[in-house]
Formats: structure tokens, sequence, C-alpha cells
């Protein structure tokens, strides 16, 4: 008589053995399929209910041969997607949970990148003001806008690659790099908060934001989002070096990354040394400033601002459906910060400080009506909307 436990055993085992096996035959099938050239089983059936068809695709049922291929490619791809998805679930189970936590998180940033990017495709629109293929041919007839140019810079490494590729997809590629850079950068700053298992969450918050507030195309309003949440990063793991960097480097992406730099000095100046906490600052405008002064150099232009201050006054009693907009962007979010500001710590409120100077730049040289012009303080605002996450659901178990 076999034990109950080498029965397990053995059950596990043959279980294992009988999706391995059935996996590597789905493959081999579509494999074959894809070769094969021959009559299909069920074709009459299949051109009957191909005539009957309503989707549009009913006019290919009078051609036998192309009916043969795509019924062909069709069982190839859908046994080929079982096989893989067999062989998958098999060495997931193989794996210990170190790795599948890594495997897992990797995932969710890729997906969330997928899911920003299906977003940047659909909701964004070219403008007059910034148009895209001026930006990736010439950007230094566009004032202003033609000193943010560390992801036009990208966009056009990529048509120096493919030179077949249109301004239009520079861009989006560009911005696909953008988005996955963003999206890890949040990530990381969101295990600071709440631990690397709900890290995640702030990705998948990431999503939401950035997406609400995507508006016409320009080549910095995502990477923003990246250079801000790598600049408070370094900040809190006391990086110092790589502070100075992300600012300069930041500020080939845009001007406001110069913002960093009175947070550090907030956040510093009675928790490091003041030979420190200076020295970080002094060398962070230094690089800021530096990075304007080649910009203008190699780029001069007349107008380094658009000054604003007229329109933010009139256009709320004017428009009020763009500012309606912007208020169901992220009003409610901000609501939610609010609410969780009692869960947050003293640094991460020191944090704040970022929101009323983007609003006076915004009152400026910007636009309240459009909600973008925030995307620098949403890595503060996902930080804090964690941490109320994390306190609710503590006060519900409690």
């Amino acid at each position: 008589m076999i034990p109950p436990v080498a029965e397990r055993l053995r059950f596990r085992l043959t279980t294992k053995h009988l999706c391995f096996a059935a996996g590597t035959g789905c493959l081999v099938a579509a494999f074959f399929l894809l070769l094969w050239r021959g009559p299909m089983p069920f074709e009459d059936l299949l051109r009957r209910f191909a005539l009957m068809d309503s989707g549009g695709s009913s006019h290919l049922a009078s051609q036998p041969a192309l009916l043969r291929h795509y019924y062909r490619q069709a069982l190839a791809l859908g046994l080929g997607l079982v096989g893989v998805t067999t062989l998958l679930a098999l060495a997931w189970s193989r794996l210990n949970g170190f790795t599948q936590a890594k495997i897992w998180r990797t995932t969710c940033t890729v997906a969330c990148t997928c899911a920003l990017c299906l977003y940047i495709f659909k909701i964004t629109h070219d403008s007059t003001w910034s148009p895209v293929d001026v930006l990736v041919t010439t950007p230094g007839t566009l004032p202003i806008f033609g000193h943010r140019l560390l992801f036009v810079w990208i966009g056009q490494a990529f048509q120096i690659a493919i030179p077949t590729l249109s301004p239009l997809r520079c861009y989006y590629a560009s911005q696909m790099i953008a988005a996955l850079l963003s999206i890890y950068a949040v990530g990381r700053w969101s295990a600071i908060h709440v631990g690397e298992a709900l890290s995640p969450l702030g990705q998948v918050l990431a999503v939401i934001l950035i997406s609400t507030c995507l508006d016409y195309r320009n080549f910095y309003d995502i990477a923003i989002v990246f250079f801000f949440s790598c600049g408070l990063l370094a900040l809190y793991r006391r990086k110092y070096a790589w502070f100075v960097v992300v600012v300069t480097v930041g500020t080939l992406n845009h001007e406001n990354v110069l913002l960093l730099i009175p947070i550090a000095a907030f956040l510093l100046y009675d928790t490091e040394p003041r030979r420190v906490w200076l020295a970080v600052v002094a060398a962070s405008l230094a690089g800021h400033l530096f990075v304007r002064a080649a910009l203008q150099y190699l780029i001069p232009f007349q107008t380094q601002v658009e000054w604003k201050i007229w329109s933010n006054m009139t256009k709320p009693f004017l428009d009020h459906r763009e500012i309606a907009f912007s208020l169901l962007a992220l009003g409610g979010w901000y609501a939610l910060g609010l609410m969780s500001l009692p869960a947050c710590d003293k640094r991460l409120r020191r944090l704040l400080l970022l929101f009323p100077m983007l609003c006076g730049t915004t009152f400026l040289f910007g636009l309240f009506h459009e909600p973008r012009v925030f995307n620098a303080f949403i890595p503060v605002l996902i930080a804090v909307l964690l941490k109320g996450a994390q306190w609710n659901v503590k006060q519900s178990s409690a």
C-alpha cells in the first residue's frame, strides 16, 4: 500500500508532467499549423458561420484560400497562447517566493506603463504653439519650448536610428520611455512610504493621476513626474550627489525642476549639518543655472517666459467649463490628500511646500485650468494618499 504522502507526491509530479506535456504539445501543434498548407477540418462549417458574420469580414468567406489562411492562423494563435500560458504557469510554480514577488512587481510596472501609453496615444492632441513635427525637426524655432529638449533629443535619436519614423511616432517612442521611467520611479518612491508589497498601488495611482492631466502633446510633462520622484528619492535616501545630478539633468527637461532646491533646503536644514545642506543647495542651483545658461548660449531666445497673470485672473470667470474639468480631474484626489494628512510624518508634510510654490509659478507663467501644471506634485500626492490608505486600513481593522 502506498503511503498518503507518497501518493500525493506522485499525483503532484504527474500533474506537472501532464501540464508540461500539454503546453509543449500545444506549441508544437501551433508551429505545425503555421507550416501546414493543406485543407483544414470543418472548413465548410466555418464558411457558413463566416457568411453569417456581422463583423464586416464576411466577404473573406467567398475566398477559400483566405478562409483557410485565417482559420489556420487563428488556431495556431489559440494553441500557442494556451501552450505559453501553461508553461509559464508551470515555471511560476517552481519559483521561490522572493523571485515571484519581484516578477510580480516588475509585471505591474510594465502593465501600468502600457496603460499610461495607451492613454497617451488616445488622449493627447497636437497644438498650434508647440507642434510635434516642429519640435522634432527644428526645436530652436519655438521659444521656451525649444529649451525643454531632453526627450526631444530622445525622439530625434529614434529618428536617426529609424529614418522612416514620422515625428509623431518619434514622440510616442520618447514618451513610452518617459512613462516607463516615471512609473518605475514612482514605485521606488512608494516603497519608501508603504513598503515593497504595497508599492504597486502607487504606480496605479500614478497612471490615474497622470492620465487625467494629459492634454496637448509635449515632450516634458510625464518626465516631470520622473525627475521629481527621483529628486525626492535622493533626498530621502541621503544620496545628495544624485540629487544634484537629477536637478541638473532635469533642467534639460523642464525648468520647474528648480523647485526641488527649496524643497531640499526645507527638508534638510535641521536634519543635516549646515555645510552639508548648503552645499547640496548651492551645487544644485549651480547645475541648474549652468544648464540654463548653456541652453541660452547655444539656442538664444529673446523670450524666456510668458506671463499669464491676467489670464489666470480672468479665465476662471470667462471659461467655467475648463475650470470645472480641472476640478473634476484632480479635486477628489486632493480632497483625499487633505484627509490623509494626519497619517503623514513630519518629513512628508514638509514636502507639501511644493504645492504653494507650484500655485505661484502657475499664477505667473502657467494656466490654472490645465491640471498638467501640477504634475510635479504627483509624487508627493501619491505618498500622502498611500499613507492615508494605510492608516484607513488600520482603523478599519481595529
